[in-house]
């Protein structure tokens, strides 16, 4: 009989010990970083009995997409039974699993009730004081029966005052000591908070069997929100003669409430909430009914629409950094670890250093702006595999401003801005005396004459793009007639007009454009200039 019961005992005890929670940590090992969003891969061990258990699995992201949670594992004797997120889990093992830090707080604790006892000591003494001090012509006043027990009253006021002055002397001291202690202990817990790894409060709760007990390893993946990275270059350049030297990096930042440390980045330049529904064809009918019922025919169908996402095309280089092309994406995928803190602050990550070929040029718009900008033109832009983005430019070690790289384009080259030359003075000057405007019978004709001007202020010469427009017409009734343009290449559907000249040290060049527009005579146009 009492070996039974030992053993129903015994059996209890184990139930008991098998339903209390395994506690484990995730430790994340790679981050597939979207533009608006990570995929953290993660390692979990846990040593499992025979059965079926609850394993809490710590530090998972606050920012989890629960729909996303992923688990496998190589152990054919366990079975993950159900996995549920949860944003705290109530619980000593948090505390037990950092105990220096806890042991800090304890003291502070200890020292703030101590400092809070001292202080109301103070306040009583420095009260007594003050009664003290307020009624003292009460107590040596004229009620004083006689010399005698007027002595002794002022040698009472004498003697207490002193003891209670003496004794705040202490308290003071004492107050004073705990408070820098106090100090100091709240300057160890920032100090030991800053230098750990910062971990979340949320936790996934697992149930899992397990047939034969043992240690196993899972592997344990989830998308997590609050990620975000862009490219961004560092564009340089010397001379006119020289390459650019372009700096492709990528700016990451991430605020998971959880530090990545010593994580393989894979940057992949998509977004991983996209449709991913494939568009379904439906029969096309046409809404038709004659003109005299359209007043009573009400359109009252519903129209099917298709969202979607255009993904850019990327392609990835780097210092040591690998190309991965799959059938969706390409990614930059790092070789060496990196820490991105849960911060919300930019990390840089050098993707790769390349020199860019580049032809150079000065380029104006005199309609728009009396300005010269330095323009690279990158020849086969295509095999250097960039990625829209911004870029700072650095020319002949001055920063001369920002950008944009855009390679997203048709045409056979891609053009770099690089900043505005104030050595190039450009300015319109209208013809006054060319211009005219007659009027006829039935339509009236105006002339517009003006020359563009422009100034090679430099030691040397400079080839410039001059560009220029004349308007068009949407109304047979209004033709246009280009006069001059001095040798201008002319677009006669767009009305472009356009010079590629070279202009010496010091030299001014102009160029002439005239046009005539004529229009009938009840005709008003308001934008002719």
């Amino acid at each position: 009989m009492r070996k039974n019961l030992l053993l129903f005992f015994l059996f209890l005890s184990a139930l008991h010990f098998s339903q209390k929670p395994i506690f484990t940590k995730a430790k994340v090992n790679a981050v597939n970083v979207y533009r608006t969003s990570a995929e953290l891969h993660n390692s979990v061990s846990v040593s499992l009995p025979a059965g079926t258990s609850e394993v809490v699995v710590t530090n998972i992201s606050d920012e989890i997409m629960e729909k996303s949670i992923q688990i496998n594992t190589n152990n054919k004797d366990v079975s993950i039974l159900s996995a549920q997120y949860r944003d705290s889990y109530n619980s000593n093992y948090f505390e037990n699993n950092n105990p220096n830090g806890k042991r800090i707080k304890d003291s502070i604790a200890i020292l703030e009730n101590l400092s809070t006892k001292i202080n109301i000591e103070r306040q009583t003494n420095e009260k007594t004081l003050e009664l003290l001090d307020k009624n003292q012509g009460l107590l040596v006043g004229s009620n004083t029966s006689s010399v005698a027990q007027l002595m002794q009253l002022t040698e009472y006021y004498k003697t207490k005052r002193n003891e209670i002055s003496v004794a705040q002397l202490d308290i003071n001291k004492k107050y004073t000591q705990t408070v820098q202690k106090l100090e100091a202990l709240k300057n160890r817990l920032k100090a030991n908070t800053e230098a750990e790894e910062t971990f979340s409060d949320g936790v996934l709760v697992l149930r899992i069997a397990s047939s034969a007990g043992g240690n196993a390893k899972m592997d344990l993946g989830y998308l997590a929100e609050n990620v975000f990275w862009e490219p961004f270059y560092e564009v340089k350049g010397n001379k006119l003669t020289e390459p650019l030297d372009v700096t492709f990096k990528a700016k990451v930042r991430q605020d998971t409430g959880l530090d990545w440390k010593g994580v393989k980045l894979s940057l992949i330049n998509a977004r991983s909430s996209r449709n991913n529904e494939a568009p379904v064809m439906h029969p096309w009918f046409l809404n038709s009914y004659k003109n005299e019922e359209r007043a009573s025919i009400g359109y009252s169908g519903k129209r099917d629409t298709l969202k979607t996402m255009a993904i850019e095309e990327v392609v990835v280089m780097g210092y040591g950094i690998k190309i991965n092309e799959n059938q969706l994406n390409v990614s930059f995928d790092t070789d060496i670890p990196y820490d991105i803190l849960s911060n919300n602050e930019d990390h840089f990550i050098n993707l790769k250093q390349i020199k860019l070929p580049a032809e150079y040029k000065y380029y104006t718009v005199p309609k728009y702006s009396t300005t010269a900008y330095l323009v690279a033109d990158i020849k086969d832009f295509n095999k250097y595999n960039l990625i829209s983005g911004a870029a700072s430019v650095i020319f002949e070690n001055m920063y001369v401003g920002e950008t944009r790289i855009n390679p997203n384009q048709t045409n056979d080259k891609m053009s770099i801005t690089l900043g505005d030359d104030k050595k190039i003075s450009v300015r319109k000057e209208m013809v006054n005396d060319k211009a005219s405007e007659k009027l006829f019978s039935s339509y009236q004709e105006k002339a517009i004459t003006y020359d563009l001007v422009v100034r090679n202020n430099k030691k040397e010469a400079i080839n410039i793009e001059i560009r220029d427009q004349i308007p068009l017409s949407k109304d047979e009734a209004v033709k246009i007639e280009l006069l001059q343009s001095d040798n201008a290449q002319l677009d006669k559907e767009k009305g472009f007009l356009l010079w590629n000249v070279k202009i010496s040290s010091s030299e001014t060049k102009k160029f002439r454009v005239s046009y005539k527009v004529r229009y009938p005579k009840d005709f008003s146009i308001g934008n002719l200039n």
